[in-house]
């Protein structure tokens, strides 16, 4: 066998490479003991707004379409008709012949008359008048509407009539309190139409046929009567006194 002559060197060379890599691992430790590690904590920073805004999704509801109401505009005045009561209220009673009271005495119209006589005293002295009387029947032209104008005095009785209960039943009410109690009556109204075809001194009678506000409806009722043509005797207007029965009834 030939012998390796290159042991020699080779033996050598390892040493070398052992110095080398001895020399290089205590570098490596001296640096490792010789530096001088820091341990730092780093700081995590959130950025927060002060309010958050937070997205919702938009929320769609379906509304279907509505009709407008037009309100009705209701007035607080209530007509007031006789006649439009579910309750036929009033049956204004004017009979045939209309009672005309009187108005000095029971059964007699007086009025002054310029040929009015004067009734002598014990001594010679005229110091009384006596008004001319006539009964109210003998009246030349008795107290009418402007619709009864031109007729005979036999129809201007039966015209007046027609004509009084017509007014009458248009303003007369029907107390509601005596209506929601089912009462009735009849009320005596007395008035007089003076020279000039007014009506006045309307006052209702106590005839204990009707109640306090059957009375004051027929007073107001005949308060309400138009101007009419006064009655006449000769070339002078005459104030007459009448009496006339208000019914209220109910059907």
């Amino acid at each position: 066998m030939k012998p390796n002559v290159d042991f020699p060197k080779k033996a050598r060379n390892s040493f070398i490479y052992f110095q080398l890599g001895l020399i290089a691992t205590m570098v490596v430790v001296l640096f490792v003991l010789e530096f001088d590690f820091k341990t730092t904590k780093q700081k995590i920073v959130v950025d927060t707004p002060d309010e958050f805004e937070i997205n919702e999704p938009s929320l769609y509801s379906i509304i279907s379409e509505v009709k407008t109401v037009v309100p009705v505009k209701t007035s607080n005045h209530v007509p007031i008709s006789v006649f439009n009561d579910v309750i036929k209220p009033v049956d204004v009673e004017v009979p045939k012949e209309i009672e005309v009271a009187p108005l000095a005495t029971p059964d007699k119209v007086a009025f002054l008359d310029e040929q009015s006589q004067a009734i002598p005293s014990d001594n010679g002295a005229s110091s009384v008048t006596k008004p001319a009387e006539i009964t109210a029947f003998t009246v030349e032209s008795l107290p009418m509407f402007p619709a009864c104008r031109g007729i005979s005095r036999a129809e201007q009785k039966a015209c007046f009539d027609e004509q009084l209960a017509k007014f009458v039943s248009r303003y007369l009410v029907y107390p509601e309190e005596d209506l929601e109690n089912g009462k009735q009556g009849v009320a005596q109204v007395e008035f007089i139409i003076d020279e000039n075809g007014v009506v006045s001194n309307v006052v209702a009678l106590n005839n204990k046929r009707a109640t306090l506000e059957m009375q004051k409806a027929a007073e107001r009722a005949i308060k309400r009567l138009p101007k009419l043509i006064p009655a006449r005797h000769g070339d002078k207007a005459v104030r007459i006194k009448y009496t006339i029965p208000v019914g209220f009834r109910l059907n």
